[in-house]
């Protein structure tokens, strides 16, 4: 099993804005985080990328007890990457943005060179390595940061909203990129969206989220 969440809280001063007693999320899968504003989608993205801690409850990744040390952390962040609804990217070459985590990693010149070619190859935009990544348009930007997190090789690819700030051929795109990213490179996907034809064309599972509970 890829993720068990047991009586799992998070609370903000009064409000509960998360409340699942019980929650597993297969391996080798795509699930889509449906629901509207203020479900609870986000909070609960952001513990399953360990950027953020439960109030209450516990966790387990891959069969293991999250104890959220930093230690721990830091370790799991290396396998699971977030993929934000506005990505960031730096105000430099696309090929740059992408060269900048592997370079952290410790990785030859040769080896992210390769790594990044393919990668932008699967995204159709290795033709852009040479632009300046903030001036991409707002689809362009999207997959730009669905390939930065790729070339990390990641076990699970986490989305908030990937497609709700793109024109209708880059959500096509998008949402073909993710599926290929789970197909061929058999990595996992966690995607929220507020779209329910989305959700059943792209996901394997869909768990709809209401005020911070699944219905």
């Amino acid at each position: 099993m890829l993720y068990e969440v047991s009586q799992l809280t998070k609370i903000y001063g009064r409000n509960t804005v998360l409340n699942i007693p019980s929650l597993e999320i297969e391996q080798d899968c795509i699930y889509a985080l449906l629901g509207p504003n203020g479900a609870g989608k986000t909070t609960l993205l952001n513990i399953l990328s360990f950027l953020d801690t439960p109030t209450g409850g516990s966790l387990r990744f891959q069969s293991k007890p999250v104890s959220y040390t930093a230690l721990e952390l830091q370790n799991l962040r290396k396998a699971v990457v977030m993929v934000d609804q506005h990505p960031i990217l730096f105000t430099t070459t696309v090929y740059k943005n992408l060269d900048f985590g592997l370079k952290i990693r410790g990785m030859s010149k040769k080896e992210r060179g390769r790594i990044i070619d393919e990668t932008l190859e699967l995204v159709g935009m290795r033709s852009f390595a040479g632009e300046r990544a903030h001036l991409l348009s707002g689809g362009e930007t999207q997959r730009i940061a669905l390939a930065r997190a790729l070339a990390l090789s990641p076990e699970v690819f986490l989305c908030d909203e990937p497609t709700s700030s793109v024109d209708v051929e880059h959500q096509q795109i998008i949402l073909n990129t993710l599926r290929q990213i789970n197909e061929e490179k058999r990595i996992n996907v966690i995607f929220t969206t507020h779209d329910r034809s989305q959700a059943s064309l792209l996901a394997h599972q869909i768990l709809v989220l209401d005020r911070g509970s699944l219905i």
